[in-house]
């Protein structure tokens, strides 16, 4: 008796475990599809926030991506891409900032957000990124954040770049740029020199009449001016440097500096402002002179490298004692977009005698105090190099990386300027 009333337990409990069983599975094929949605929707957080109606994501393998670009992705709905990005702010340079950003098949941004972002000056993480909302690869009306300029330049350049990732790809078509965009960009084509390290146009505009002349802009370092002009209904951007050489484009970036076409255009600009960049040689002589430790005897006379349109703003020859040697003036945007001056004497064989700075080196050091520079010790680095010997390690400054930077470009630039006078390129 009780061994089949043990019987009939073991067949109830197997069939209450069966029954059970059965419940289960059901249970697991109804809620398994959205248990492995919520898991998706949580790895792809950012994804559904840039793209929220996406129905899915997978990875688009892709090559000859930009840096900034660490991985493509497709709605599996067919909606768009999502680009995931990362670059540095070039502020602190202490960490990266990640992005996020949703490209509809039309070109044009669905949504973007930011996903890490350290730094100490806030270029509005919540609403700069949807100012890009609707844009194409040509971001139009898109601006930069006064007083957050590196961090919103870095954000803007990360986004162009998930443009060129998915435009070379032959994934959506490229926007057109206006008229004024193509303008702004020929900016720093024309005239080098004035641009920022990070590659943006610091200049001024300023009130110049004439027949072609529809926009002028002195740059606010002193290696020259910017014309924007009109021929007959074309729009030209023309760079004039401190020398008095001129470069011209048209908008579609063809050189027509030598098109006689536009030779009147061009010699307009270069005459507009002659006089001031001749008073600007002049105060360079005497910045030439007091670091020269040249004699009383000495001779310098202003001389014009041909082709020159970068930082240089004054290049002269030394003779003293019957020895030649060269000065050079370079003016390069520091920390905050200030103007720094550099002073260099080179000897005939275009190795530095001597390099200086013209005021601070450091610029608003009592703002920061992270970096280490012996100035006496850091000058007399430069002394001996050539263009061939050039390191750029030997402008580093720990914790000043704009300086640095800033420096590098102007010896770089003067050894340019030297190598344009040697080649019979000056006058």
């Amino acid at each position: 008796m009780k061994k089949n009333e043990a019987i009939k337990s073991v067949i109830v409990l197997t069939v209450i475990c069966a029954v059970v069983g059965l419940m289960l599975a059901g249970v697991n094929e109804l809620t398994a599809p959205i248990i492995a949605e919520n898991q998706s929707k949580g790895e792809f957080d950012s994804f559904y926030k840039v793209m929220p109606d996406a129905e899915g994501f997978e990875e688009v393998p892709l090559t000859g991506l930009p840096e900034t670009v660490k991985a493509v992705y497709k709605d599996t709905g067919g909606k768009g891409y999502v680009v995931l990005l990362s670059t540095r702010s070039q502020y602190t340079g202490t960490s990266d900032m990640g992005i996020t950003v949703g490209i509809g098949t039309d070109g044009k941004i669905v949504g973007i957000t930011l996903t890490s972002y350290t730094e100490s000056k806030d270029f509005g993480r919540e609403e700069y990124p949807q100012t890009y909302i609707g844009k194409d690869s040509a971001l139009s009306g898109v601006d930069l954040v006064g007083g957050v300029t590196y961090s919103s330049t870095a954000f803007r350049n990360a986004v162009s770049d998930a443009f060129v990732a998915l435009i070379s790809n032959g994934l959506v078509a490229e926007g057109q740029k206006s008229d004024e965009q193509l303008i702004d960009e020929l900016k720093t084509v024309a005239l080098p020199g004035c641009a920022n390290n990070l590659g943006n146009a610091i200049l001024t505009q300023i009130e110049v009449s004439g027949s072609y002349i529809k926009e002028a802009y002195e740059a606010n370092n002193g290696c020259g001016y910017v014309y924007v002009l009109d021929v007959g209904g074309t729009p030209l951007v023309c760079g004039v440097g401190a020398f008095g050489d001129a470069v011209c484009y048209a908008l579609d970036g063809t050189d027509v500096t030598n098109d006689a076409a536009y030779a009147d255009a061009i010699n307009e600009a270069v005459a507009a402002n002659a006089k001031k960049s001749d008073e600007a040689a002049d105060a360079n002589i005497k910045l030439i002179s007091r670091y020269a430790d040249a004699g009383d005897d000495a001779t310098i006379t202003a001389i014009s490298p041909k082709g020159i349109f970068n930082t240089v703003t004054g290049a002269f020859e030394i003779t003293a004692d019957g020895i030649k040697s060269y000065g050079f003036v370079s003016v390069v945007f520091g920390y905050r977009n200030q103007p720094m001056k550099m002073v260099y004497i080179l000897d005939e064989n275009g190795a530095i005698v001597a390099f200086r700075n013209a005021g601070e080196l450091i610029l608003d050091s009592e703002h920061y105090n992270g970096y280490t520079l012996d100035e006496s010790a850091y000058k007399a680095g430069f002394e001996g190099l050539t263009a061939e010997t050039f390191d750029e390690s030997v402008t580093l400054i720990s914790g000043a990386t704009i300086t640095s930077d800033a420096v590098a470009t102007a010896t770089r630039d003067v050894f340019a300027a030297f190598e344009a006078l040697v080649t019979g390129e000056g006058e």
